[in-house]
């Protein structure tokens, strides 16, 4: 077996991150950098599922792929829309400095630095999957 992978339905609450980790944990090996860094942009979308979408419950995939030695996250909401969040550097006033003091709407910043690949997957007009790659090493 080259990898394993899994899903869950989860609450839309603020414990689903801790929750989401739990599944990431079941699948991923513990022990590793790329594993932090999974679990990190893990929660970071399971929070903006749980703060930016709709409905009762949101889904958590996750695959690990050992002989490609890359973790793949993903989380479906039933928003179909991205919000486009702040984005550090990129914020239409130019102030830089007020960026850095934000303490939400980093989710996509993370994602830039840190995944190896990420995306959106809108699903019609019933959601979208939020994805990402890290490698586990």
């Amino acid at each position: 077996m080259s990898g394993q992978s899994g899903i869950a339905v989860l609450a839309r609450h603020p414990r689903a991150a801790a929750d989401a980790r739990c599944v990431l944990g079941r699948i991923a090996p513990g022990d590793g950098t790329g594993t932090d860094m999974a679990a990190l942009l893990l929660t970071e979308v399971v929070s903006n599922a749980v703060r930016h979408s709709s409905g009762p419950a949101i889904e958590v995939a996750v695959d690990y792929d050992r002989s490609a030695g890359v973790i793949t996250g993903a989380v479906f909401d039933a928003d179909p829309h991205m919000g486009g969040g702040a984005r550090a550097g990129r914020d239409e006033t130019g102030d830089e400095a007020a960026d850095l003091e934000m303490e939400t709407g980093r989710g996509l910043d993370l994602l830039d630095a840190v995944a190896g690949a990420w995306g959106v997957a809108t699903v019609g007009g019933r959601g979208k999957w939020v994805w990402f790659q890290v490698h586990a090493a």
